[in-house]
């Protein structure tokens, strides 16, 4: 409901015939942005909502998979310059997957964009892809707050948001819509996290 009390309160801030032109694009430009993450939050309950009673049929297809994470770190790139963060990559070139590309964007999108929310101004970020026998590893790694031991047992569930100062926006339900897409692709999911640190996650996908 937070986004939606945003937009209430606001929209009745600006009825008010007192404010100075300024403040009115302040607190137009809060309605956006709250209408934004209300937007986000109903797709992820949408999407995962579809994924848990089987909705959604992956489309399986052979695809590089080097290429699709290049890309998706891309998307991330405004929010990398914003907070000059330090990213680093080690991909094997001309990995080729057969899976669901779109679904796994997801997943990408949502860890790379998670490191970045969570990592501090300066840090630093590093994507590794590589082949290991008959599976690939995808993991995304970052020197930010880290995961308690008991957030960790629990992050994966929805609306769980392990940073409870709120000190960073979200739904709490990135991760669980990343672990329905690898659940319904025969894919795993590992972490290792250490408060103070940094967060590792890793992602097993069959090739």
């Amino acid at each position: 409901k937070t986004p939606l009390a945003v937009i209430q309160n606001y929209a009745t801030i600006l009825q008010s015939d007192e404010l100075s032109e300024q403040e009115r694009k302040e607190y137009s430009e809060r309605i956006g942005e709250a209408a934004n993450r209300l937007s986000i939050l109903v797709t992820n309950i949408l999407q995962v909502n579809r994924l848990e009673n089987q909705k959604i049929k992956p489309v399986l297809k052979p695809f590089n998979l080097s290429e699709a994470l290049s890309r998706c770190i891309l998307n991330c790139d405004s929010q990398l310059d914003e907070k000059q963060i330090e990213l680093g990559t080690q991909m094997d070139q001309n990995l080729i997957l057969d899976s669901d590309e779109n679904l796994l964007d997801m997943v990408w999108n949502n860890l790379i964009s998670n490191a970045v929310k969570f990592t501090p101004e300066q840090g630093k970020i590093e994507i590794t892809a590589k082949k290991e026998g008959n599976s690939v590893l995808v993991s995304v790694s970052d020197n930010g707050c880290g995961i308690s031991d008991e957030s960790l047992h629990h992050i994966f569930d929805k609306f769980y948001q392990a940073d409870t100062s709120h000190a960073t926006q979200g739904n709490g339900l990135g991760l669980a819509l990343v672990k329905r897409i690898l659940d319904l692709l025969g894919a795993d999911i590992s972490v290792i996290s250490t408060v103070g640190t940094g967060s590792i996650f890793t992602v097993k996908l069959p090739v």
